[in-house]
């Protein structure tokens, strides 16, 4: 096990050489860069992201997508706005609703994949659109309130770290040792390196597959919640930019969309790039339009970059 944890942390490398580049080229292009406060904002502005993108990293390894991340996200920050309150029964309320949202959706979408042979694609499509109408209906424009002492608690801060990003390394510290040292982790990574030969050796992929799209969608859940406690509402399209989002910073980690390689390690990475081409760009005063031209760059360049290690290894 110990060495293929080593060749799939092999794949982060790459992601994390960018990071550190992109992070000196920064500190040197803006002096308001390095600052404290500047700093707290990249790390916070990445905790949504990095969050989603192990709900993306969860199904990527089976060799799946879940494009109905955006929605739950949207219908998390609705169920705690609706009512979390000014009370702690509220917001209790709020939280389960947005879990058992985010768990349906995700169980829906692993029967379509494994028991009715439905594309991943489609199936997560299906359920983002059917989840986004269910949001208009709820919320049409942004609205709602957040309970204040989650709000604030979510937002404390200690130096550059704030709760809201405390959180998410706990997620991913829980995740990375759930991939690489447990049962769950091995039959995720032969499901994606191949199905037929996972069930031949005994593994229920059916079940996996519907566990897997579960977990998916409870994370973008719990993604939706801390995003609800930064934006201070409800909002029935916050979520919409968080799934291509989190297939990149996956993608950009090092992780095969075909399944089978990478770490959550990497997706961490390909989240802070993300971030931080949002930050610098911000800083430099340069055009957000262009962000979608750089980010676009960079998934092609890593799917390209992919599909040619695959090829020197076949």
């Amino acid at each position: 096990m110990t060495g293929s944890v080593k060749a799939h942390m092999k794949q982060a490398v790459p992601s994390l050489v960018i990071m550190l580049l992109m992070v000196m080229a920064a500190s040197f292009a803006s002096s308001r860069f390095f600052t404290a406060a500047n700093l707290r904002n990249v790390l916070t502005q990445t905790a949504v992201l990095a969050i989603v993108s192990v709900a993306q990293c969860t199904v990527l390894f089976v060799g799946g997508i879940d494009m109905s991340v955006s929605s739950v996200i949207s219908m998390s920050t609705i169920c705690i706005a609706m009512f979390s309150g000014d009370s702690l029964g509220g917001l209790l309320l709020g939280i389960v609703l947005a879990m058992a949202a985010g768990g349906l959706t995700g169980l829906v979408n692993g029967i379509g994949v494994s028991r009715f042979r439905i594309p991943a694609m489609i199936i997560t499509i299906s359920t983002q659109a059917f989840l986004k109408g269910i949001c208009l209906i709820l919320m049409p424009s942004s609205g709602g309130k957040v309970n204040q002492g989650f709000v604030r608690l979510i937002k404390t801060k200690w130096g550059i770290f704030s709760v809201a990003f405390l959180l998410t390394v706990v997620l991913y510290l829980l995740f990375y040792v759930l991939f690489h040292y447990t049962r769950f982790g091995r039959k995720v990574y032969a499901m994606g390196n191949g199905e037929l030969y996972a069930s031949q050796s005994g593994i229920d992929t059916k079940k996996m597959t519907v566990l897997v799209y579960a977990i998916s969608g409870m994370i973008s859940a719990f993604a939706g919640i801390i995003l609800s406690a930064r934006i201070s509402s409800g909002n029935p399209l916050v979520g919409d930019s968080y799934a291509m989002d989190s297939v990149a910073a996956a993608v950009i980690g090092g992780v095969s969309m075909n399944g089978g390689i990478g770490s959550v390690a990497g997706a961490l990475c390909g989240a802070v790039i993300l971030s931080l081409i949002n930050n610098i760009m911000n800083n430099l005063g340069i055009s957000p339009y262009y962000q979608y031209i750089i980010k676009g760059l960079l998934l092609m360049f890593s799917m390209m970059l992919f599909q040619l290690k695959r090829r020197k290894t076949v």
